[in-house]
């Protein structure tokens, strides 16, 4: 992460160098400071306390050496202003005072002078010449309930002597945990509840300026790989009950008018083929929930036996779809029944896995622990609203099975019109 910035590397060897210039000038004669803005103009005073006004210099003092920017002499004319003031510079023989317009950061240091040259009478005045501080990049980093987050505060441009942080409009105090690196400000919302979410907002000033920046900020009861394990288990649960009943239908059926053939053929491989991709997607919800909340035997033994399902209907349906002859020429029982119980154990066997990941991770989502000392909520979101996914999904995976009985009925209709008319 980028923690400082060249510019304020150089504006902070800057200040250490006015800081030595500072006490090294202190012995040497009366010293003040002024800071303003770039491209303002300031009014660098005179001495005061001088009654007649002879003689005026104003340099420029630049570590060990001094560049003079005008010399007056009382009863001559107006001074001539040096090179780079030369038009923005404008000098008060009156009072000595100099005005300086449209001032730029190289304008930055220690401003000498010196009336009635004899007496040795001089005054130094420090000056900083600031940008304004640019409007602050507020964001934050993924922030879940129960672990810890960050928000972020940046300015881009100007120097930055102060941020401060507010939540709702009332001040953090300092203990909260953030610290100024360069021109960022790194706010630390440990084991983050749902009292922490708000409006965080960041105030980086100098001298010159200020900016405040503001973050509506809410804490996730759930992580991203937990609300996509809920939803893999959604719409898991969804294809497993729509093979479901495309498994018990035929069985529902009588021997007379059990579905046989061609249809039997495209329901045998839709039934397979969706139960083995809603183990895919319990077994990857599975997955995601023990990455997130560590091994559990209730996971673990589930996930081998969905490895089973999906190995054996993927089998079973690439079978039928292209050498369905090898199937019914199949002779051992114990295969037979492995391919006939695959299918219906990896209905009950996704059922049961996603129903076990939806109540935990609604539970995880939603709980509140209570303690002796306080209660513990754990996040501001909504839980993910899978309602509509469910209902989408039924829909769209009911379709084949919903035209595979409508052709089956309407061969029925056929044969019966034709017994019928033989009778």
């Amino acid at each position: 992460m980028r923690m400082c910035h060249p510019p304020a590397l150089l504006g902070t060897s800057w200040l250490l160098l006015a800081g030595l210039l500072l006490a090294l000038q202190q012995a040497a004669g009366d010293l003040r400071r002024k800071a303003t803005a770039v491209g303002s103009s300031v009014l660098l005073a005179g001495l005061g306390n001088v009654t007649h006004i002879y003689s005026v210099q104003w340099e420029h003092l630049n570590g060990t050496s001094s560049h003079t920017i005008l010399h007056y002499n009382k009863g001559s004319q107006d001074p001539a202003i040096h090179v780079p003031y030369t038009g923005r510079a404008i000098f008060h023989p009156s009072n000595g005072s100099l005005l300086l317009e449209d001032v730029q950061e190289s304008d930055s240091g220690i401003y000498k002078v010196t009336v009635n040259m004899g007496e040795r009478e001089s005054l130094r005045i420090l000056l900083e010449v600031l940008k304004p501080v640019s409007h602050p990049r507020i964001w934050s980093s993924l922030l879940v309930a129960q672990a810890t987050g960050e928000v972020f505060c940046e300015v881009a441009e100007g120097r930055v002597d102060t941020i401060t942080w507010k939540k709702d409009g009332q001040p953090l105090p300092p203990d909260r945990g953030f610290h100024l690196s360069g021109s960022l400000s790194v706010l630390s919302l440990r084991s983050a509840k749902k009292w922490d979410c708000g409006s965080y907002s960041c105030n980086a000033s100098n001298e010159v300026s200020w900016q405040e920046t503001s973050l509506n900020v809410t804490i996730a009861g759930l992580s991203p790989p937990l609300q996509n394990a809920l939803r893999m288990a959604v719409v898991a649960v969804v294809f497993a009950a729509v093979s479901g009943w495309g498994l018990i239908f035929p069985v529902c059926q009588s021997e007379k008018l059990r579905i046989r053939g061609e249809l039997w053929r495209w329901l045998s491989v839709y039934t397979c083929g969706l139960v083995c991709i809603a183990s895919i997607l319990a077994g990857t919800a599975g997955i995601l929930w023990m990455r997130e909340e560590g091994p559990s035997v209730a996971i673990i033994l589930p996930e081998i036996a969905l490895t089973y399902v999906i190995v054996v209907t993927f089998l079973v349906s690439a079978t039928v779809t292209f050498q369905p002859t090898k199937l019914m020429q199949l002779k051992s029982k114990t295969a037979q029944r492995t391919m006939g119980y695959a299918a219906p154990g990896g209905v009950v066997s996704v059922v049961l896995t996603t129903s076990f990941l939806i109540k935990n991770i609604h539970q995880r989502h939603g709980e509140r622990r209570y303690s002796r000392d306080h209660p513990k909520e754990e996040g501001c979101t909504e839980l993910v609203d899978v309602t509509t996914l469910a209902l989408s999904i039924a829909a769209v995976s009911a379709l084949p099975l919903l035209a595979i009985f409508l052709c089956y009925l309407s061969s029925r209709r056929s044969h019966d019109s034709g017994m019928a008319e033989g009778t």
